[in-house]
Formats: structure tokens, C-alpha cells, sequence
């Protein structure tokens, strides 16, 4: 079936004022959104439990349905899929819980928004290794020089928030898998733009936060961790969630088996809400179409930068991010937001404007962009 774009726009009140080519940064809501945050409130401004369920318990019961529809949008279990609270804090709960000794070494991209130099890798004598980038991307023969028998963790990002540069996580897993790493995966910029198969690429763990592709909210986010790894990756806090203590719990307890255990407090509820909008509203347009229109932006972005002479940092798109140099980048972006037009400017990695683009974008934001850039 196909999708007529043009006509989700209405869903997005922000682009009736916006020229917004910055989901890379923060997405925009559609109103199907908002009316799960409104869903979440009415039950408890109203105080609407159904039948003798406690509220907290529907809460629950919403967070075990949603989890199943995440699970199913990123192709792996339901019992593979913790909630946390963003991706960082998944990050941390895989580097928190690896059995990690002193002169192992951990492996990332310079360009990490999470670099893997903790304060936990520190205190066990963790060596950093730094993937360093040629131009816009990294080259997987120098991943391979890094990698050795004592690299117990590489962790990379699907999609560089930097310049959107897309990683080929199937062969980075098998880089680090002959050595017995494990493979971590920051998907923020992934998740809800590109049709992903983590199962497929083998990694072993990814966490993502939804407020940018996902359309949903902040605060919440997801870990995966695949099955195998599960029984082997110590939670690195606990609550009355995944209470270990032998004595009585009055709520019922996660199930220690699944990525569950990894959750030890009340969950952002509202979020769970929200998130259940975002990902029907995602999966009645189809991933797979999708990304299919989000190349395709971004590809008429990046020749057309490249028409008006401009150095483009992206090589050519396979993800949503177009960036490019721009003297006083961080001006420019000033000037644009004033005329209505929304990018990221940067002075860090040499000054660079970066544009990035979602479904509900069109040729004319695109054109406009273009338009005003000097």
C-alpha cells in the first residue's frame, strides 16, 4: 500500500509555523501522542482503575503490553527488553554489570555521545581505546587493529549523532565476537527512522531513547539484551522491583530471568502511555516506507548542499543526518530559528550545521532549508 506522506503532516502542529529539520536533536509529537499523555492523566485525575485492578497494577499491565510492541518493532522478545530511564542509563547498567578485570579494554568510536571511559571502567583498570574516524567515517581495519583477546566490550552508535554516518553492526560483531567481546549499541538515532534487525547483526546489547525518531517521550528509554547474555549481566541497582532480599514484597515481583531484572523501580507510567501511541502511529505507516522517505530527503539535502559548493561532512546518506562545514555554524542556526527553520549548529568536531530530516518532512523543507543557506 502506498503512503501519502503529505498527508500525516496535519498530525504535527509545530510544522503549520516550522521549517523542522532537527529530529536528530528532539523529534516532533503528533497529536496521537499527546492523547496517550492525556489517557495516562484522565485515569489518575479521575481515578478510573477498572474493575479491582489497583492503579498500579494497570500501570503495570500497560507496561507489559507496550513492552510486547517495542519488542516486536525491533524484532526481538518481549523478555529481552528492559525499560530504563534513557539510553545512557542503559548503557551504564551493560557497563556496570560486565565481570570486568584489571588490564582488559574496552573499544568506541571518538565521535560516542556516551564515550565508554566510566568511572567504573577507571576504577577496574579498564584501558579506553579510541576508534579515530577518516573524514566522515570509520574504517573497519582499524576497529580490527583495537580489538584484541582482552577487549571485553566495543561499543558504537548505529547512526553518528555527529554527522549520521551508519555503522555495519553485522560486521563490527564479527570483529569483536572472534575475540569474545561483546557488541553495545547506542540506536537513538536508529530506532524509528531505519528498518533495523539487531538480531540479525548479532550485537549483543542496544539501548535507545524514543523522544527523536520515535516521536515519544523523554525520560523513558529501552535496553536490549539478548538472550544469552541475560544470565551473565549483574543488575547494577535494585528496588522493589527485582528485590533479591528473601523477605516479603507486597507487589509482585519482575521475572529474574528476562531483561526485567534490570528494572528496580516505578517506571515513567505516563511515558508507557505515550509510547503506545507512538509506536501504532509508526506501525500503521510502516518502517520499511519509512526509511524509504527519510533516504530520500536526506539524499536531496546532501547533493543539493553539494550543488551549492558546500564541503559535506555525510558521506552519501544512508541514514536520516546530513551534516556539512559552515563558518559561525552556531550563528547561522541562530539565524534560521529566527526565520522559523530549525537545525543543530556545533562548534565541537569543527564548526558544522546538522540537518536531519523524519517522514513528516517534505521536498519544500528541504528546498527552504537550501534556499537560505549561504
Amino acid at each position: 500500500m502506498c503512503v501519502d506522506f503529505s498527508s500525516v503532516r496535519g498530525d504535527f502542529p509545530a510544522l503549520a509555523e516550522w521549517t523542522y529539520l532537527d529530529n536528530a536533536f528532539v523529534g516532533l509529537m503528533p497529536r496521537q501522542v499527546r492523547e496517550g499523555y492525556d489517557e495516562y492523566l484522565d485515569l489518575w485525575y479521575r481515578f478510573r482503575p477498572p474493575g479491582d485492578s489497583t492503579i498500579l497494577q494497570e500501570w503495570v499491565a500497560k507496561a507489559s503490553l507496550v513492552r510486547g510492541m517495542v519488542a516486536k518493532f525491533i524484532h526481538v522478545e518481549p523478555g529481552e527488553l528492559a525499560y530504563t530511564m534513557c539510553t545512557g542509563s542503559g548503557l551504564n547498567i551493560v557497563v556496570n554489570g560486565t565481570g570486568w578485570q584489571r588490564g582488559d579494554n574496552a573499544v568506541f568510536p571518538e565521535w560516542e555521545h556516551n564515550p565508554l571511559d566510566t568511572y567504573t571502567t577507571r576504577r577496574h583498570g579498564v584501558e579506553p581505546r579510541v576508534w579515530r574516524p577518516r573524514g566522515g567515517s570509520f574504517d573497519l581495519s582499524d576497529l580490527e587493529r583495537l580489538v584484541d583477546d582482552r577487549t571485553r566490550l566495543v561499543q558504537v552508535s548505529h547512526v553518528s549523532y555527529v554527522n549520521g554516518f551508519r555503522l555495519d553492526l553485522g560486521e563490527v560483531s564479527q570483529v569483536a565476537h572472534e575475540h569474545g567481546a561483546k557488541v553495545l549499541v547506542d540506536a537513538t538515532q536508529a530506532v524509528g527512522a531505519l528498518d533495523v534487525d539487531y538480531v540479525g547483526d548479532g550485537v549483543d546489547y542496544v539501548a535507545f531513547a524514543p523522544y527523536k525518531y520515535l516521536m515519544g517521550p523523554s525520560g523513558l528509554a529501552f535496553l536490549y539484551v539478548k538472550r544469552e547474555n541475560l544470565a551473565g549481566l549483574t543488575p547494577d541497582r535494585t528496588g522493589w522491583k527485582n528485590q533479591v532480599w528473601g523477605g516479603d514484597n507486597p507487589e509482585e515481583a519482575s521475572n529474574m530471568e528476562s531483561a526485567e531484572k534490570f528494572e528496580y523501580g516505578t517506571l515513567h507510567f505516563q511515558g508507557v502511555y505515550a509510547m503506545e501511541r507512538s509506536i501504532e502511529y509508526l506501525e500503521g505507516l510502516g518502517i520499511k516506507k519509512i526509511e524509504r522517505r527519510n533516504l530520500g530527503l536526506a539524499g536531496r539535502i546532501h547533493d543539493g548542499l553539494a550543488e551549492k559548493g558546500k564541503v559535506v561532512w555525510t558521506p552519501k546518506p544512508r541514514s536520516t543526518i546530513v551534516s556539512y562545514f559552515q563558518e559561525d555554524a552556531t550563528g547561522l542556526a541562530s539565524r534560521l530559528k529566527a526565520e522559523k527553520v530549525k537545525v543543530t549548529g556545533r562548534k565541537a568536531h569543527g564548526d558544522h550545521i546538522r540537518v536531519s530530516v523524519h517522514f513528516y518532512n517534505d521536498e519544500g523543507d528541504v528546498d527552504r532549508l537550501l534556499g537560505m543557506v549561504p
